[in-house]
């Protein structure tokens, strides 16, 4: 069985990502929006190589290109869209920044003497026209000057946040997006701080040398009227690019198993790891640890390789302003895949899980989400509880401080493939912790 469904496991998660990776144009503008161009650019990208005649992508890819400096490939979108496109609109937006671009690229790059006079004379003008020449290091060094005379010019502040993230500078941009955020008195500005400043946390975690991260999830099941919970945590050392390898922890447990009744299989177990990220959102992890199974008393040596896919497609937005005039709202899908073998129970595994997800914001980091469920799972041994699928529909909310719990009510309906148990409606209520973070 296990052999017979991996081919149609993976051609389902194929098929599932290549239809919804259209979304990836709403990331884009989410990123775009918080003054992350890089991303936003790879996010276009991903897009209009699914659906190349969508001009108007291909329009803002071109304008986050122009903006980034990297005019030859700004150039050969507009100039895609100049040709092809049928809407004049659009062609003559293409046309419009052509021109503009080949008369920038024509003025000569010599300043009379009083022009430099001119925008010297404040420091915070030359940093703007500095950035506009393309030279983000001389415009940055201005942009700093001027913030020593107005610190509390958060504008100046998120564009020379923007210049340092494009740099590679990580914690200076972060600095300065916590500050901007502090300072900023304007919904929007308040807004694109806060957001960058959440997001590049997580990025600069990623890049790291060194992070660790903790996963914690845990509930009440209102049909086993038992208390799961399963915490994993891992310390990465960054070995090369794409290598992460360290220590791990590992455990499951809930508050009613025991050896003459076992409801879910107990262990904790501790250990080293490797991981290779084959892709940004697909990676192989390979696990060796002591474990020590509560249930059936018994200690041993555990292997496990496993191979992993997850994505986010839409917007998901991390921080809103009161006042701010963006949109209250949120539309995303998480997807999950993961295939593995676990030696302790000498079993292997498929599992995928579906979340699609709208999010009401309610307030800084604070939200309220209706989402809706699907879990499915194959094993090789074909023991009943691990072959199921459940469906089912959600309400999570979450307080408005940056990393706290979010809490959730969930509602599902497990039905089961082999043998004969019964068909199951439960209610699990608790919380689950994400957390990720440079050490």
């Amino acid at each position: 069985m296990f052999k017979k469904t991996l081919p149609l496991f993976l051609l389902f998660m194929l098929v599932t990502t290549g239809v919804f990776a259209q979304n990836s144009a709403d990331s884009g503008y989410y990123y775009q929006k918080i003054g992350f161009k890089e991303k936003a650019a790879s996010f276009f990208e991903d897009y209009i190589y699914s659906n190349p005649d969508s001009y108007q992508v291909r329009l803002d890819l071109a304008y986050t290109y122009r903006d980034m400096g990297q005019t030859t490939k700004a150039k050969e979108q507009f100039e895609y869209v100049s040709k092809n496109s049928t809407d004049e609109n659009f062609t003559q937006q293409a046309n419009y920044a052509l021109a503009e671009m080949n008369k920038t690229q024509n003025t000569t790059t010599q300043t009379n003497t009083q022009t430099t006079l001119n925008y010297s004379a404040q420091s915070g003008d030359s940093g703007y026209y500095y950035y506009n020449q393309g030279n983000k290091k001389l415009a940055a060094q201005y942009f700093e000057l001027h913030l020593k005379d107005k610190p509390r010019d958060v504008k100046t502040r998120l564009q020379l946040a923007n210049i340092y993230y494009s740099q590679g500078k990580y914690s200076r941009a972060l600095k300065h997006y916590d500050v901007a955020g502090r300072y900023a008195t304007d919904p929007n500005d308040k807004e694109i701080a806060k957001s960058s400043s959440y997001v590049l946390r997580d990025e600069i975690a990623g890049s790291s040398p060194r992070s660790l991260d903790i996963y914690f999830y845990n509930y009440y099941d209102s049909f086993q009227e038992n208390y799961i919970a399963n915490l994993v945590g891992h310390v990465n050392f960054r070995i090369g690019p794409g290598f992460y390898a360290g220590p791990y922890l590992d455990v499951y447990t809930d508050s009613r198993s025991s050896k003459a009744l076992v409801f879910n299989d107990r262990f904790v177990e501790i250990g080293l790891f490797l991981r290779y990220y084959i892709m940004k959102n697909l990676f192989f992890e390979g696990r060796i640890g002591y474990t020590r199974q509560l249930d059936l008393d018994s200690n041993k040596i555990n292997i496990k390789p496993m191979l992993v896919y997850f994505n986010r497609f839409g917007d998901a937005k991390v921080y809103v302003s009161k006042g701010s005039t963006t949109p209250k709202t949120s539309l995303y899908l998480d997807i999950y895949y993961a295939a593995m073998y676990d030696y302790k129970y000498k079993n292997a595994f498929l599992q995928a899980s579906f979340q699609e997800v709208l999010r009401f914001h309610t307030g800084g980091y604070s939200y309220v989400e209706n989402y809706l469920v699907q879990n499915l799972q194959f094993d090789g041994r074909k023991l009943d509880y691990n072959n199921y699928f459940e469906v089912g529909a959600g309400l999570r909310f979450k307080p408005n401080v940056m990393h706290f719990p979010v809490i959730f009510l969930e509602p599902t309906y497990k039905v089961y493939f082999y043998g004969d148990r019964k068909a199951s409606f439960q209610i699990k209520a608790g919380f689950w912790f994400n957390f990720r973070t440079k050490i």
